[in-house]
Protein backbone atom coordinates (compact mmCIF):
# COMPACT_ATOMS: atom_id res chain seq x y z
CA UNK A 1 0.00 0.00 0.00
CA UNK A 2 1.75 3.27 -0.76
CA UNK A 3 3.27 5.09 2.21
CA UNK A 4 3.87 8.82 2.57
CA UNK A 5 6.29 11.31 4.46
CA UNK A 6 4.69 13.98 5.83
CA UNK A 7 6.31 17.20 7.35
CA UNK A 8 3.84 17.69 10.53
CA UNK A 9 4.36 22.00 10.39
CA UNK A 10 3.61 21.49 6.37
CA UNK A 11 0.71 19.01 6.85
CA UNK A 12 -0.75 21.54 9.30
CA UNK A 13 -0.57 24.46 7.55
CA UNK A 14 -1.92 22.56 4.89
CA UNK A 15 -4.97 21.45 7.03
CA UNK A 16 -5.67 24.91 8.92
CA UNK A 17 -5.52 22.79 12.29
CA UNK A 18 -3.22 22.39 15.13
CA UNK A 19 -3.52 18.57 14.85
CA UNK A 20 -1.47 15.96 16.99
CA UNK A 21 -0.98 12.66 16.08
CA UNK A 22 -3.98 11.92 18.17
CA UNK A 23 -5.89 13.91 15.88
CA UNK A 24 -4.48 12.61 12.92
CA UNK A 25 -5.21 8.96 13.88
CA UNK A 26 -8.53 9.99 13.82
CA UNK A 27 -9.05 12.08 10.76
CA UNK A 28 -7.40 9.53 8.91
CA UNK A 29 -10.25 7.44 8.47
CA UNK A 30 -11.64 9.76 5.96
CA UNK A 31 -9.13 8.33 3.75
CA UNK A 32 -8.45 5.20 4.80
CA UNK A 33 -4.95 5.83 6.11
CA UNK A 34 -3.37 4.64 9.16
CA UNK A 35 -0.67 6.63 10.82
CA UNK A 36 2.75 4.63 11.04
CA UNK A 37 4.96 7.17 13.37
CA UNK A 38 7.61 9.65 12.91
CA UNK A 39 10.76 9.35 11.23
CA UNK A 40 13.90 10.23 12.45
CA UNK A 41 13.48 13.67 11.34
CA UNK A 42 10.09 13.94 12.87
CA UNK A 43 8.37 13.63 9.35
CA UNK A 44 4.79 11.58 10.07
CA UNK A 45 4.61 7.81 8.27
CA UNK A 46 0.98 7.68 6.80
CA UNK A 47 0.08 4.40 4.91
CA UNK A 48 -2.89 4.53 3.01
CA UNK A 49 -4.98 1.40 2.40
CA UNK A 50 -6.61 2.29 -0.92
CA UNK A 51 -4.78 2.27 -4.23
CA UNK A 52 -7.29 3.49 -6.17
CA UNK A 53 -6.82 7.10 -4.75
CA UNK A 54 -4.15 8.48 -6.08
CA UNK A 55 -4.67 12.30 -4.94
CA UNK A 56 -4.27 11.01 -1.80
CA UNK A 57 -0.58 10.39 -2.12
CA UNK A 58 0.75 13.44 -1.17
CA UNK A 59 0.09 15.82 2.03
CA UNK A 60 -1.75 18.23 -0.03
CA UNK A 61 -4.46 15.50 -0.89
CA UNK A 62 -5.11 14.03 2.49
CA UNK A 63 -5.18 17.60 4.00
CA UNK A 64 -7.48 18.46 0.98
CA UNK A 65 -10.15 15.44 1.25
CA UNK A 66 -9.56 15.69 5.32
CA UNK A 67 -10.72 19.56 5.34
CA UNK A 68 -13.42 18.87 3.29
CA UNK A 69 -15.17 16.89 5.07
CA UNK A 70 -14.30 18.77 8.10
CA UNK A 71 -16.37 21.87 5.97
CA UNK A 72 -13.40 23.88 4.23
CA UNK A 73 -14.50 22.66 0.56
CA UNK A 74 -12.24 24.42 -1.62
CA UNK A 75 -13.42 25.61 -5.33
CA UNK A 76 -11.41 25.64 -8.16
CA UNK A 77 -12.13 28.08 -10.65
CA UNK A 78 -9.30 27.49 -13.37
CA UNK A 79 -11.19 24.14 -14.22
CA UNK A 80 -13.83 26.43 -15.66
CA UNK A 81 -11.08 29.49 -16.76
CA UNK A 82 -9.89 29.80 -20.95
CA UNK A 83 -6.29 28.26 -21.11
CA UNK A 84 -2.98 31.21 -21.17
CA UNK A 85 -0.47 28.90 -23.63
CA UNK A 86 -0.38 26.30 -26.07
CA UNK A 87 2.14 22.90 -26.74
CA UNK A 88 2.23 21.65 -30.21
CA UNK A 89 2.10 18.14 -31.18
CA UNK A 90 3.88 17.27 -34.18
CA UNK A 91 2.63 14.16 -36.18
CA UNK A 92 5.08 10.88 -35.89
CA UNK A 93 4.51 10.22 -31.50
CA UNK A 94 1.18 8.21 -32.37
CA UNK A 95 2.84 5.15 -31.68
CA UNK A 96 6.03 6.19 -29.41
CA UNK A 97 4.47 7.88 -27.02
CA UNK A 98 1.24 9.69 -28.13
CA UNK A 99 0.01 12.27 -25.19
CA UNK A 100 1.06 15.65 -23.33
CA UNK A 101 -0.64 18.26 -21.60
CA UNK A 102 0.50 20.92 -19.20
CA UNK A 103 -0.31 23.75 -17.19
CA UNK A 104 1.29 26.70 -15.14
CA UNK A 105 1.55 27.68 -11.66
CA UNK A 106 2.21 31.43 -10.53
CA UNK A 107 3.23 32.59 -7.13
CA UNK A 108 3.98 29.99 -5.57
CA UNK A 109 6.29 30.08 -2.25
CA UNK A 110 8.74 26.81 -2.54
CA UNK A 111 10.67 25.84 0.32
CA UNK A 112 12.93 23.09 0.39
CA UNK A 113 10.27 21.09 2.40
CA UNK A 114 7.56 22.22 -0.49
CA UNK A 115 9.86 21.28 -2.84
CA UNK A 116 10.24 17.51 -1.50
CA UNK A 117 6.60 17.20 -1.24
CA UNK A 118 6.52 17.81 -4.79
CA UNK A 119 8.98 15.60 -5.86
CA UNK A 120 7.71 12.88 -3.72
CA UNK A 121 3.96 13.15 -5.36
CA UNK A 122 5.48 13.54 -8.97
CA UNK A 123 7.42 10.44 -8.31
CA UNK A 124 4.96 8.28 -6.73
CA UNK A 125 2.02 9.35 -9.37
CA UNK A 126 4.84 8.34 -12.14
CA UNK A 127 6.13 5.35 -10.44
CA UNK A 128 2.81 3.56 -9.19
CA UNK A 129 -0.09 5.17 -11.08
CA UNK A 130 1.97 6.36 -14.41
CA UNK A 131 3.23 2.27 -14.35
CA UNK A 132 6.89 3.31 -13.66
CA UNK A 133 6.71 6.35 -16.12
CA UNK A 134 5.08 3.95 -19.23
CA UNK A 135 1.30 5.34 -18.93
CA UNK A 136 2.39 8.56 -17.38
CA UNK A 137 5.41 10.63 -16.23
CA UNK A 138 5.80 14.01 -15.21
CA UNK A 139 8.21 16.92 -15.42
CA UNK A 140 8.47 20.05 -13.51
CA UNK A 141 10.10 23.11 -14.78
CA UNK A 142 11.18 26.90 -14.04
CA UNK A 143 8.17 28.77 -16.13
CA UNK A 144 10.85 31.63 -16.34
CA UNK A 145 12.91 30.31 -18.77
CA UNK A 146 10.60 28.65 -21.02
CA UNK A 147 9.69 30.91 -24.75
CA UNK A 148 5.84 29.54 -25.22
CA UNK A 149 4.31 27.75 -27.14
CA UNK A 150 5.88 24.85 -26.57
CA UNK A 151 6.70 21.86 -29.08
CA UNK A 152 6.36 18.24 -28.60
CA UNK A 153 8.09 16.08 -31.83
CA UNK A 154 9.37 13.09 -32.46
CA UNK A 155 13.49 13.08 -32.81
CA UNK A 156 16.26 10.61 -34.03
CA UNK A 157 18.22 9.96 -30.84
CA UNK A 158 21.58 10.82 -32.50
CA UNK A 159 20.31 14.03 -34.05
CA UNK A 160 20.06 16.39 -30.68
CA UNK A 161 21.97 16.80 -27.52
CA UNK A 162 21.12 18.43 -24.00
CA UNK A 163 22.41 18.52 -20.86
CA UNK A 164 20.46 16.13 -18.62
CA UNK A 165 19.88 16.83 -14.51
CA UNK A 166 23.05 15.54 -13.30
CA UNK A 167 25.48 16.13 -15.84
CA UNK A 168 27.39 18.77 -16.64
CA UNK A 169 27.89 18.36 -20.53
CA UNK A 170 25.78 17.97 -23.29
CA UNK A 171 24.56 14.52 -24.55
CA UNK A 172 22.73 13.22 -27.58
CA UNK A 173 19.60 11.06 -26.91
CA UNK A 174 21.23 7.74 -27.67
CA UNK A 175 23.88 8.45 -25.07
CA UNK A 176 21.24 9.06 -22.88
CA UNK A 177 19.67 6.60 -23.26
CA UNK A 178 22.65 4.64 -22.67
CA UNK A 179 24.81 5.91 -20.10
CA UNK A 180 22.51 8.30 -18.23
CA UNK A 181 21.58 6.64 -14.91
CA UNK A 182 17.92 7.81 -15.62
CA UNK A 183 18.09 6.43 -19.38
CA UNK A 184 18.90 2.80 -18.36
CA UNK A 185 16.25 2.81 -15.70
CA UNK A 186 13.39 3.89 -18.49
CA UNK A 187 14.52 3.37 -21.46
CA UNK A 188 12.22 0.42 -22.48
CA UNK A 189 9.28 2.89 -22.43
CA UNK A 190 10.61 4.12 -25.65
CA UNK A 191 12.31 1.31 -26.83
CA UNK A 192 11.47 -0.45 -30.38
CA UNK A 193 11.51 2.94 -32.01
CA UNK A 194 13.23 4.90 -34.66
CA UNK A 195 12.81 8.25 -33.12
CA UNK A 196 12.25 9.47 -29.79
CA UNK A 197 10.01 12.19 -28.18
CA UNK A 198 11.66 15.89 -27.44
CA UNK A 199 9.70 18.67 -25.40
CA UNK A 200 11.70 22.51 -26.80
CA UNK A 201 10.46 25.45 -26.78
CA UNK A 202 9.81 27.84 -28.97
CA UNK A 203 13.72 29.10 -28.63
CA UNK A 204 14.65 26.06 -29.52
CA UNK A 205 15.68 25.21 -25.81
CA UNK A 206 15.54 21.72 -24.59
CA UNK A 207 12.64 20.99 -22.02
CA UNK A 208 13.54 17.03 -21.97
CA UNK A 209 13.63 14.04 -23.47
CA UNK A 210 9.98 12.23 -21.76
CA UNK A 211 9.74 10.18 -20.23
CA UNK A 212 13.68 9.87 -19.20
CA UNK A 213 15.17 13.01 -17.97
CA UNK A 214 15.08 16.83 -18.32
CA UNK A 215 17.12 19.61 -18.76
CA UNK A 216 19.35 20.72 -16.66
CA UNK A 217 18.60 24.33 -17.76
CA UNK A 218 14.90 24.66 -17.59
CA UNK A 219 14.01 21.04 -15.73
CA UNK A 220 16.17 22.32 -12.70
CA UNK A 221 13.60 23.54 -10.35
CA UNK A 222 15.12 24.94 -6.54
CA UNK A 223 14.12 26.52 -3.26
CA UNK A 224 13.06 30.25 -4.14
CA UNK A 225 11.49 29.05 -7.71
CA UNK A 226 7.74 30.38 -7.79
CA UNK A 227 6.61 29.99 -11.17
CA UNK A 228 6.23 26.59 -12.66
CA UNK A 229 5.24 24.89 -15.77
CA UNK A 230 3.89 21.17 -15.26
CA UNK A 231 3.98 18.92 -18.06
CA UNK A 232 2.71 15.23 -18.20
CA UNK A 233 3.09 12.81 -20.97
CA UNK A 234 2.06 8.98 -21.32
CA UNK A 235 0.25 6.26 -23.27
CA UNK A 236 -3.19 6.67 -21.28
CA UNK A 237 -4.68 10.16 -22.13
CA UNK A 238 -7.01 9.94 -18.87
CA UNK A 239 -3.96 8.76 -17.29
CA UNK A 240 -1.73 11.84 -18.24
CA UNK A 241 -5.19 14.00 -17.29
CA UNK A 242 -5.58 12.83 -13.88
CA UNK A 243 -2.58 13.24 -12.81
CA UNK A 244 -1.44 16.74 -14.00
CA UNK A 245 -5.23 17.54 -12.06
CA UNK A 246 -3.79 16.25 -9.19
CA UNK A 247 -0.65 18.45 -9.53
CA UNK A 248 -2.75 21.20 -10.13
CA UNK A 249 -4.72 21.14 -7.05
CA UNK A 250 -1.95 20.27 -5.14
CA UNK A 251 0.03 23.48 -6.02
CA UNK A 252 -3.47 25.35 -5.82
CA UNK A 253 -3.75 24.42 -2.14
CA UNK A 254 -0.08 25.72 -1.43
CA UNK A 255 -1.08 28.98 -3.31
CA UNK A 256 -0.11 28.94 -6.72
CA UNK A 257 -2.15 30.32 -8.88
CA UNK A 258 -3.21 27.84 -11.92
CA UNK A 259 -3.64 28.51 -15.48
CA UNK A 260 -4.37 26.04 -17.87
CA UNK A 261 -2.75 25.19 -21.09
CA UNK A 262 -4.44 24.05 -24.74
CA UNK A 263 -2.31 20.82 -26.30
CA UNK A 264 -3.25 21.21 -30.01
CA UNK A 265 -2.91 17.68 -31.94
CA UNK A 266 -2.41 17.21 -35.40
CA UNK A 267 -4.98 13.88 -34.81
CA UNK A 268 -8.13 12.88 -33.53
CA UNK A 269 -7.71 11.80 -29.75
CA UNK A 270 -10.66 10.29 -27.57
CA UNK A 271 -11.16 13.06 -25.93
CA UNK A 272 -10.87 16.07 -29.35
CA UNK A 273 -7.75 17.43 -31.14
CA UNK A 274 -7.84 20.72 -28.75
CA UNK A 275 -7.51 19.64 -24.80
CA UNK A 276 -7.57 22.37 -22.07
CA UNK A 277 -6.07 20.86 -19.21
CA UNK A 278 -6.04 20.73 -16.44
CA UNK A 279 -9.77 19.16 -16.90
CA UNK A 280 -12.85 17.27 -15.43
CA UNK A 281 -13.23 13.68 -16.53
CA UNK A 282 -16.75 12.24 -17.02
CA UNK A 283 -16.53 10.12 -14.05
CA UNK A 284 -20.27 10.23 -12.66
CA UNK A 285 -22.35 7.36 -11.38
CA UNK A 286 -26.42 7.90 -11.34
CA UNK A 287 -27.94 5.78 -8.08
CA UNK A 288 -31.36 5.40 -6.24
CA UNK A 289 -31.82 6.53 -2.56
CA UNK A 290 -33.12 2.80 -1.97
CA UNK A 291 -29.72 1.99 -3.24
CA UNK A 292 -27.99 3.67 0.09
CA UNK A 293 -30.86 2.46 2.51
CA UNK A 294 -30.66 -1.42 0.97
CA UNK A 295 -26.89 -1.45 1.84
CA UNK A 296 -26.02 0.66 4.35
CA UNK A 297 -29.49 -0.83 6.64
CA UNK A 298 -30.98 2.04 7.29
CA UNK A 299 -33.83 4.89 5.90
CA UNK A 300 -32.24 7.84 4.57
CA UNK A 301 -33.22 10.81 3.08
CA UNK A 302 -31.74 12.94 -0.05
CA UNK A 303 -30.82 16.34 1.04
CA UNK A 304 -28.63 14.20 3.88
CA UNK A 305 -27.09 12.01 1.30
CA UNK A 306 -26.59 14.70 -1.15
CA UNK A 307 -25.01 16.74 2.03
CA UNK A 308 -22.82 14.13 2.89
CA UNK A 309 -21.54 13.58 -0.19
CA UNK A 310 -21.06 17.13 -1.30
CA UNK A 311 -18.92 17.08 1.98
CA UNK A 312 -16.79 14.90 0.94
CA UNK A 313 -15.97 16.61 -2.24
CA UNK A 314 -18.56 15.72 -4.90
CA UNK A 315 -20.89 16.94 -7.03
CA UNK A 316 -24.45 15.80 -6.71
CA UNK A 317 -27.91 16.11 -8.43
CA UNK A 318 -30.80 15.52 -7.17
CA UNK A 319 -34.19 14.54 -9.08
CA UNK A 320 -36.92 12.99 -6.84
CA UNK A 321 -35.51 9.92 -5.22
CA UNK A 322 -31.98 9.64 -7.87
CA UNK A 323 -29.14 11.13 -7.17
CA UNK A 324 -25.92 11.58 -10.35
CA UNK A 325 -22.78 11.80 -8.15
CA UNK A 326 -19.80 13.72 -9.90
CA UNK A 327 -16.66 12.36 -7.78
CA UNK A 328 -14.11 15.65 -7.85
CA UNK A 329 -11.72 16.50 -10.41
CA UNK A 330 -8.86 14.51 -8.90
CA UNK A 331 -10.55 11.09 -8.82
CA UNK A 332 -11.28 8.51 -11.41
CA UNK A 333 -12.21 5.59 -9.69
CA UNK A 334 -15.91 5.53 -9.61
CA UNK A 335 -16.86 2.49 -11.35
CA UNK A 336 -20.04 1.72 -9.93
CA UNK A 337 -22.96 2.94 -7.49
CA UNK A 338 -21.39 1.19 -4.80
CA UNK A 339 -18.41 3.77 -5.13
CA UNK A 340 -20.73 6.59 -4.02
CA UNK A 341 -22.52 4.56 -1.30
CA UNK A 342 -18.89 3.78 -0.06
CA UNK A 343 -17.92 7.63 0.17
CA UNK A 344 -21.05 8.18 1.94
CA UNK A 345 -20.09 6.18 4.70
CA UNK A 346 -16.84 7.09 5.13
CA UNK A 347 -17.97 10.43 5.15
CA UNK A 348 -20.72 10.38 7.92
CA UNK A 349 -18.44 7.94 9.64
CA UNK A 350 -19.01 3.96 9.76
CA UNK A 351 -19.74 4.86 13.91
CA UNK A 352 -23.17 6.76 13.12
CA UNK A 353 -25.17 3.15 12.15
CA UNK A 354 -26.56 1.72 14.69
CA UNK A 355 -24.87 -2.27 14.79
CA UNK A 356 -27.24 -5.05 14.31
CA UNK A 357 -27.07 -8.49 15.33
CA UNK A 358 -27.51 -11.39 12.94
CA UNK A 359 -30.71 -12.68 13.08
CA UNK A 360 -30.14 -16.18 11.99
CA UNK A 361 -27.51 -18.44 13.37
CA UNK A 362 -26.13 -21.83 11.16
CA UNK A 363 -23.34 -24.16 11.39
CA UNK A 364 -20.92 -23.79 8.85
CA UNK A 365 -17.97 -26.49 7.96
CA UNK A 366 -15.18 -26.79 6.01
CA UNK A 367 -15.15 -27.00 2.29
CA UNK A 368 -13.31 -30.44 1.17
CA UNK A 369 -10.69 -28.32 -0.69
CA UNK A 370 -10.09 -26.02 2.06
CA UNK A 371 -9.45 -29.03 4.29
CA UNK A 372 -6.82 -30.20 1.24
CA UNK A 373 -5.21 -26.99 1.96
CA UNK A 374 -4.60 -27.51 5.16
CA UNK A 375 -3.18 -30.81 5.02
CA UNK A 376 -0.81 -29.77 2.35
CA UNK A 377 0.35 -27.31 5.02
CA UNK A 378 0.93 -30.10 7.56
CA UNK A 379 2.91 -31.94 5.20
CA UNK A 380 5.25 -29.17 3.66
CA UNK A 381 6.02 -27.62 7.33
CA UNK A 382 6.61 -31.26 8.41
CA UNK A 383 9.53 -31.30 5.75
CA UNK A 384 10.58 -28.43 7.10
CA UNK A 385 9.21 -25.65 5.03
CA UNK A 386 8.20 -22.24 5.52
CA UNK A 387 4.96 -21.06 5.13
CA UNK A 388 3.90 -17.73 2.82
CA UNK A 389 1.27 -15.96 2.27
CA UNK A 390 0.96 -12.99 -0.78
CA UNK A 391 -1.07 -11.13 -2.79
CA UNK A 392 -3.09 -12.01 -5.90
CA UNK A 393 -2.94 -8.28 -7.69
CA UNK A 394 0.52 -8.15 -8.39
CA UNK A 395 2.87 -6.68 -11.28
CA UNK A 396 3.17 -8.04 -14.49
CA UNK A 397 6.71 -7.97 -14.18
CA UNK A 398 6.45 -9.99 -11.06
CA UNK A 399 4.71 -12.64 -13.01
CA UNK A 400 5.97 -12.34 -16.92
CA UNK A 401 8.80 -10.31 -17.46
CA UNK A 402 10.59 -11.50 -14.46
CA UNK A 403 10.11 -15.46 -15.28
CA UNK A 404 10.92 -15.42 -18.35
CA UNK A 405 7.50 -15.39 -19.67
CA UNK A 406 6.93 -11.60 -21.34
CA UNK A 407 4.24 -11.97 -23.95
CA UNK A 408 2.03 -14.16 -21.57
CA UNK A 409 -1.57 -13.77 -21.15
CA UNK A 410 -2.69 -12.26 -17.92
CA UNK A 411 -5.91 -11.13 -15.92
CA UNK A 412 -5.21 -7.79 -16.21
CA UNK A 413 -7.30 -4.46 -14.20
CA UNK A 414 -8.87 -2.56 -16.44
CA UNK A 415 -8.99 0.90 -14.35
CA UNK A 416 -5.79 0.09 -12.38
CA UNK A 417 -4.01 3.16 -9.88
CA UNK A 418 -0.84 1.08 -9.37
CA UNK A 419 1.28 -0.67 -11.64
CA UNK A 420 2.16 -3.14 -8.76
CA UNK A 421 -1.51 -4.37 -8.54
CA UNK A 422 -1.90 -4.82 -12.31
CA UNK A 423 -2.65 -8.44 -12.93
CA UNK A 424 -3.58 -11.25 -11.58
CA UNK A 425 -1.26 -13.76 -10.36
CA UNK A 426 -1.70 -17.27 -12.49
CA UNK A 427 1.30 -19.02 -10.61
CA UNK A 428 2.19 -19.01 -7.09
CA UNK A 429 5.95 -19.54 -7.88
CA UNK A 430 6.88 -15.53 -8.45
CA UNK A 431 5.52 -14.77 -5.43
CA UNK A 432 8.38 -17.35 -3.78
CA UNK A 433 10.98 -15.69 -6.15
CA UNK A 434 9.96 -12.52 -4.75
CA UNK A 435 10.45 -13.49 -0.99
CA UNK A 436 13.76 -15.39 -2.10
CA UNK A 437 15.02 -11.94 -3.46
CA UNK A 438 15.16 -10.36 -0.35
CA UNK A 439 16.35 -13.31 1.76
CA UNK A 440 20.04 -13.31 0.86
CA UNK A 441 21.15 -12.76 4.23
CA UNK A 442 19.46 -15.61 5.86
CA UNK A 443 21.11 -18.50 6.28
CA UNK A 444 20.76 -21.11 4.12
CA UNK A 445 19.21 -23.53 2.96
CA UNK A 446 16.04 -21.80 2.13
CA UNK A 447 12.36 -23.63 2.03
CA UNK A 448 9.67 -21.91 1.70
CA UNK A 449 5.69 -22.48 0.10
CA UNK A 450 2.71 -20.82 -0.32
CA UNK A 451 -1.22 -22.69 -0.90
CA UNK A 452 -2.50 -19.81 -2.70
CA UNK A 453 -5.50 -19.11 -5.65
CA UNK A 454 -4.49 -18.04 -8.74
CA UNK A 455 -6.09 -16.39 -11.84
CA UNK A 456 -5.63 -18.15 -15.36
CA UNK A 457 -6.28 -16.66 -18.68
CA UNK A 458 -8.87 -18.72 -19.93
CA UNK A 459 -10.60 -16.84 -22.75
CA UNK A 460 -13.32 -20.05 -22.44
CA UNK A 461 -14.75 -18.89 -19.36
CA UNK A 462 -17.57 -16.69 -19.21
CA UNK A 463 -15.23 -13.85 -17.40
CA UNK A 464 -12.37 -14.63 -19.89
CA UNK A 465 -10.68 -16.73 -16.43
CA UNK A 466 -10.62 -19.10 -14.27
CA UNK A 467 -9.76 -19.44 -10.17
CA UNK A 468 -7.72 -22.53 -9.30
CA UNK A 469 -5.76 -23.49 -5.97
CA UNK A 470 -2.07 -24.01 -6.50
CA UNK A 471 0.81 -25.04 -4.23
CA UNK A 472 4.24 -24.09 -4.96
CA UNK A 473 7.56 -24.88 -3.08
CA UNK A 474 10.66 -23.66 -3.62
CA UNK A 475 14.32 -24.32 -2.23
CA UNK A 476 17.33 -22.40 -2.31
CA UNK A 477 20.85 -23.11 -2.13
CA UNK A 478 24.45 -23.69 -3.33
CA UNK A 479 23.99 -27.48 -4.02
CA UNK A 480 19.82 -26.95 -4.87
CA UNK A 481 19.01 -29.72 -7.79
CA UNK A 482 15.75 -30.89 -9.29
CA UNK A 483 15.98 -34.19 -7.09
CA UNK A 484 15.28 -32.10 -3.92
CA UNK A 485 11.84 -31.26 -4.89
CA UNK A 486 11.50 -34.27 -6.83
CA UNK A 487 11.79 -36.06 -3.63
CA UNK A 488 9.57 -33.13 -1.60
CA UNK A 489 6.77 -33.48 -4.87
CA UNK A 490 6.87 -37.49 -4.46
CA UNK A 491 6.40 -37.83 -0.49
CA UNK A 492 3.22 -35.07 -0.98
CA UNK A 493 1.72 -37.24 -3.60
CA UNK A 494 2.33 -40.28 -1.70
CA UNK A 495 0.78 -38.94 1.81
CA UNK A 496 -2.37 -37.47 -0.73
CA UNK A 497 -2.78 -41.24 -1.60
CA UNK A 498 -1.98 -39.54 -5.08
CA UNK A 499 -0.04 -41.53 -8.15
CA UNK A 500 2.12 -39.23 -10.29
CA UNK A 501 3.93 -39.63 -13.22
CA UNK A 502 6.63 -37.14 -15.12
CA UNK A 503 7.19 -36.79 -18.73
CA UNK A 504 10.10 -34.15 -19.91
CA UNK A 505 8.80 -30.67 -20.56
CA UNK A 506 10.67 -27.21 -21.80
CA UNK A 507 9.44 -24.06 -19.95
CA UNK A 508 11.14 -20.60 -20.29
CA UNK A 509 11.24 -20.39 -16.55
CA UNK A 510 13.25 -23.38 -15.69
CA UNK A 511 16.53 -25.05 -17.34
CA UNK A 512 15.65 -26.86 -20.52
CA UNK A 513 16.42 -30.60 -19.82
CA UNK A 514 15.87 -30.25 -16.22
CA UNK A 515 12.28 -29.24 -16.00
CA UNK A 516 9.32 -32.10 -16.00
CA UNK A 517 5.62 -31.74 -17.03
CA UNK A 518 3.89 -33.35 -13.43
CA UNK A 519 0.98 -35.28 -14.62
CA UNK A 520 -1.45 -37.76 -13.07
CA UNK A 521 -2.09 -41.12 -14.07
CA UNK A 522 -5.41 -40.10 -16.08
CA UNK A 523 -3.07 -38.11 -18.24
CA UNK A 524 -4.00 -34.78 -16.88
CA UNK A 525 -1.77 -32.20 -16.36
CA UNK A 526 -0.99 -31.17 -12.75
CA UNK A 527 1.98 -28.75 -12.95
CA UNK A 528 5.73 -28.24 -13.07
CA UNK A 529 8.68 -29.22 -11.47
CA UNK A 530 12.48 -27.84 -12.51
CA UNK A 531 15.26 -25.76 -11.58
CA UNK A 532 15.04 -22.58 -11.90
CA UNK A 533 16.44 -20.78 -15.00
CA UNK A 534 19.93 -18.57 -14.54
CA UNK A 535 17.94 -15.40 -16.35
CA UNK A 536 14.79 -15.68 -13.98
CA UNK A 537 17.44 -16.09 -11.23
CA UNK A 538 19.31 -13.09 -12.30
CA UNK A 539 16.41 -11.05 -13.27
CA UNK A 540 15.38 -11.67 -9.34
CA UNK A 541 19.00 -10.98 -8.67
CA UNK A 542 18.98 -14.10 -6.21
CA UNK A 543 22.36 -15.38 -6.07
CA UNK A 544 22.40 -19.24 -5.46
CA UNK A 545 20.60 -22.26 -7.27
CA UNK A 546 17.15 -22.89 -6.82
CA UNK A 547 14.51 -25.64 -7.33
CA UNK A 548 10.78 -25.48 -7.43
CA UNK A 549 7.18 -27.67 -8.14
CA UNK A 550 4.32 -26.25 -8.86
CA UNK A 551 1.05 -27.69 -8.63
CA UNK A 552 -3.04 -27.09 -8.93
CA UNK A 553 -5.04 -28.61 -5.89
CA UNK A 554 -8.36 -27.69 -7.93
CA UNK A 555 -8.03 -30.76 -10.56
CA UNK A 556 -7.03 -33.52 -8.33
CA UNK A 557 -10.20 -36.26 -8.66
CA UNK A 558 -12.98 -35.81 -5.77
CA UNK A 559 -12.24 -37.65 -2.37
CA UNK A 560 -7.78 -36.84 -2.69
CA UNK A 561 -7.73 -35.89 1.08
CA UNK A 562 -10.45 -34.27 0.96
CA UNK A 563 -9.90 -32.77 -2.31
CA UNK A 564 -12.95 -32.03 -4.95
CA UNK A 565 -13.64 -30.21 -8.44
CA UNK A 566 -14.32 -26.25 -7.97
Amino acid sequence: MPTILVNADDFRRLLGEQVDTRRLEQLLALVKGEFKGADEEGNWRIELNDTNRPDLWSAEGIARQIGCTLGRRRDYPFFREDPVGQILVEPGLEEIRPYVAAFVVDGLDISESTLVQIIQTQEKLAENFGRHRLAVAIGVYNRRRITFPVHYRPQQPQGHSYIPLGEDAPMTLAQILERHPKGIQYRQTIAGHEQVPLLIDDAGMTLSMPPIVNSRETGEVVPGDADLFVEATGTDLRAVILALNIMACDLADRGGKVQRMRTIYPQATPLGRQLDVPRRLDNEVELSLDDFSRLLGEQLNAPEVADVLERYGCDVTLEGEHLRVQPPPTRADYLHAVDAIEDFAIARGYDSFTPRMPREFSVGRFHPLAELEDRVRDLLIGLGYEEVISNLLVSRLQVAESMNQPGKKLVEILNRMNENYAVLRDQVLPSLLQLEAHSATAAYPHRVFEVGEVAVFDPSRPHGSRTELHTAALVAHRQAGLSESHADLLYLAEQLGLELRLEPGDHPSFIPGRCARVLLVSGEQLGLLGELHPQVLRNWDIGVPASAFEISLSILPAGVAGGSDR
